[in-house]
């Protein structure tokens, strides 16, 4: 009976606004020209020929409309929830979205510091809805869309870095001598840099062309809140979030690996750690090193896309997909905007490493200028 007290605060909203539950009536809930009595309409139905028309009611204008609307039960459950998640007052302090989604995000956030990180779906749950209606609210009371983005974008960078240093003394550390699993190209440790330099450029274009996109086509004139909690039920809390390693934003950045990695390479010949590739029969391949610059390079690009850009990837994926008026283009763009972040996924390969240089596979000449051992002249005299 615990677990259904803590089901997320948008699945109440959704049932209250497709039941016409007159939701904004209190204060709280309201702005000031709702409660004067003035009907709720969007940009299409302002713009409409029946808006035009002086010999109908308002009432009656709404109804013509909608039995005119292309898709009638989508713009019906759109008007229902923009009473619910839209600016609902002069003021950004009156607004019930900030206060829900704070307390939401602040409560998960210290359950987790205080109890350590378990994958529970409700926490998680509200924790993602918790932020998509800051980021709402957000952007609904900013002065431009490009200064909310940005607003955004900084605030989602800070929580990735504030997750990965929590989350890192509870990531696995390799030891010395052990096996490394990679999955992602950024530590292939056998390709060339050449290759992780364009990856990155090209992983980071296509993300910018993603943000470029919602930037120059983003106006909540022209949203629909129906496509954006359906975008928190079906991307966020289906396809990416609890999901684990089928994740369609892949798998979060593993930043101890990394920190092994670096501390074991050297940019000095004969010093760090020896890598050899491990076959489908487990043998061991050439054995190689990777520099010091080499290894923080390929860390911090791994990180930038697969820890920052994909926090913010995560959460902005609601505004992309509340733009769209056509239902299938929001289909499309479900499965289409998920490759962005799994451009350098790969399947697994098996690195060993050993901290001796020789300890593969010893060099005979080295065996060859071992000291010979001296006879002990005491075994001589006990024999005489």
């Amino acid at each position: 009976m615990g677990n259904w007290k803590r089901l997320p605060i948008a699945t109440l909203s959704l049932l209250l606004a497709l039941f016409e539950a007159n939701v904004a009536e209190g204060y709280f809930l309201s702005s000031t020209h709702q409660r004067s009595g003035a009907t709720l309409v969007s940009k299409a139905h302002v713009d409409s020929p029946l808006a035009a028309e002086p010999d109908h009611p308002p009432l009656v204008k709404e109804k013509q409309y909608h039995s005119q609307a292309k898709y009638p039960i989508i713009e019906q459950c759109h008007l229902k929830l923009a009473i619910v998640f839209g600016k609902n007052s002069e003021y950004w302090w009156h607004d019930w979205k900030l206060w829900v989604g704070l307390t939401l995000w602040l409560a998960v956030w210290t359950k987790w510091i205080m109890h350590g990180y378990v994958e529970v779906y409700l926490e998680r749950a509200a924790f993602a809805f918790g932020i998509n209606i800051i980021i709402l609210h957000y952007l609904q009371y900013t002065s431009s869309i490009l200064s909310g983005m940005i607003g955004v974008c900084s605030l989602l960078t800070a929580q990735s870095l504030f997750e990965s240093y929590i989350w890192f003394a509870s990531e696995p550390h390799e030891e010395d001598d052990a096996d490394f699993i990679c999955d992602t190209l950024y530590l292939d440790l056998g390709l060339p840099v050449e290759q992780v330099l364009v990856l990155f450029v090209a992983q980071f274009g296509v993300w910018w062309f993603y943000m470029t996109s919602i930037l120059g086509n983003f106006d909540f004139a022209e949203v629909n809140y129906l496509f954006w909690l359906w975008a928190y039920l079906v991307m966020q809390m289906t396809m990416i979030f609890n999901r684990g390693a089928d994740s369609v934003l892949g798998q979060p950045f593993p930043n101890a690996d990394v920190l092994w990695i670096i501390q074991s390479s050297s940019n000095k010949a004969d010093e760090g750690g020896w890598w050899a590739l491990l076959d489908e029969n487990g043998g061991k391949g050439e054995k190689f090193q990777i520099s010091k610059a080499n290894a923080i390079m390929r860390g911090l690009m791994g990180f930038f896309c697969n820890s920052i850009l994909r926090e913010i990837m995560a959460y902005t994926i609601p505004l992309m997909l509340m733009g769209f008026s056509e239902p299938m283009d929001f289909v499309v763009y479900c499965v289409g905007v998920n490759f962005i972040c799994t451009l350098d996924d790969m399947s697994e390969r098996t690195y060993v490493m050993s901290s001796h240089p020789h300890a593969m596979s010893p060099r005979p000449a080295e065996i060859e200028q071992q000291p010979e051992q001296k006879a002990d002249p005491a075994e001589g005299l006990a024999q005489d």
